[in-house]
């Protein structure tokens, strides 16, 4: 029996390594990642969510080098909403911008855009299932001591990957570096619902994580958002 439970716990685990990518271009490389966070006037985030759906997203889907836009709006901020952008290059990021389809959502969007920051950042990993749905959000961001940053980094890199390969719930993990302060962390983590969150923030995994990294973090920021509907791309 212990045998039988051994080859089971192998292969479940190499399955779950199969259906598991990290985000790459074709050469291999890195592609270009930023944050955007987009903040609408009083009341008025869900007009600019059906401009992104009925302008942006038909011409977006087809964009070979727009990787992926994930994102949600914050729980306890209804007007501001926070996206991670991943493109193939910044050619693939020029096109996006510069589209018909852009400018006309940019246009219509204007007269209730309250803010809008858009902040550059290095991929450090950029793991996800190879397809599926999630429903929970959360972000993070960290400062880290310069001396601490290699093995913070070393150590959330491992924890993101093993995350998504292992368990089923974890749909994506990310994880950023601001590009003219490395130091300063930023990631998401994509559930596949409630349940899910709960199961990954009360694992042995996850407190072993925090365990390691606990004396590494000089500050940290935790966002959660309302739950919402993130298709996974599978472009890449």
């Amino acid at each position: 029996m212990k045998k039988f439970l051994a080859i089971l716990g192998v292969i479940l685990m190499l399955t779950a390594n199969v259906s598991a990518k990290s985000i790459r271009t074709p050469e291999g490389n890195m592609p270009r990642v930023q944050w955007a966070v987009v903040e609408s006037a009083e009341g008025q985030m869900s007009r600019i969510l059906e401009m992104g759906a009925r302008i942006l997203a038909p011409t977006t889907a087809k964009e070979a080098g727009t990787y992926a836009l994930y994102g949600a709006i914050e729980k306890n901020n209804p007007n501001l909403l926070r996206l991670i952008e991943i493109y193939a290059s910044d050619e693939a990021y020029r096109i996006h911008s510069t589209s018909e389809a852009f400018q006309q959502y940019r246009a219509e969007r204007l007269p209730i855009l309250a803010g809008l920051k858009i902040l550059p950042v290095n991929g450090i990993v950029l793991e996800q299932k190879n397809s599926g749905v999630g429903t929970i959000l959360q972000t993070k961001s960290f400062e880290i001591e310069p001396i601490n940053l290699a093995t913070f980094q070393k150590i959330i890199s491992d924890e993101a990957i093993r995350a998504v390969r292992e368990d089923s719930g974890v749909m994506g993990a990310f994880v950023t570096a601001e590009q003219p302060r490395p130091n300063f962390l930023h990631t998401m983590i994509i559930f596949s619902d409630e349940i899910a969150a709960q199961r990954y923030f009360s694992s042995k995994e996850y407190k072993n994580f925090r365990r390691q990294v606990k004396s590494l973090i000089k500050t940290e920021e935790i966002i959660d958002y309302a739950p919402t509907k993130v298709i996974l791309s599978e472009k890449f």
